[in-house]
């Protein structure tokens, strides 16, 4: 019986530590929306692809689409995400990893200056 118990709380302890180390990661960059055309950039890296819930990204797009003048125009966003491997099919088979969009923090219409780009 003491053995059971032992065994259960060393499972226990395993999975809950295994569910610490899943947290996500604070985001911010700009967000671009169109045809074909997902994309999250972090500050000062490359293009990532993105999906997220459903409802988020409703949300998401009804801001962008309301605060943007100019077909794929940037907008800041920050958002606590989780990196993943690259697609393996469709459009996001050509950016080099999937930020998936967990929750979003903030949005804003400009894009700060801090928030650049890197050159080609």
């Amino acid at each position: 019986m003491i053995k059971l118990s032992a065994t259960a709380m060393l499972i226990g302890s395993v999975l809950s530590l295994t569910a610490c180390g899943e947290k996500p990661k604070v985001y911010s960059g700009r967000f671009i929306f169109g045809h074909e055309v997902r994309e999250f950039i972090p500050c000062g890296r490359s293009a990532l692809w993105w999906q997220a819930d459903q409802d988020l990204v409703a949300d998401l797009i009804e801001f962008y689409q309301l605060n943007t003048t100019e077909p794929y125009q940037a907008i800041y966003v920050q958002a606590e995400a989780k990196l993943l491997p690259a697609a393996t099919d469709g459009y996001a088979q050509e950016y080099p990893a999937v930020l998936r969009l967990d929750k979003i923090l903030d949005w804003q219409q400009a894009v700060p200056d801090s928030c650049n780009v890197p050159s080609s």
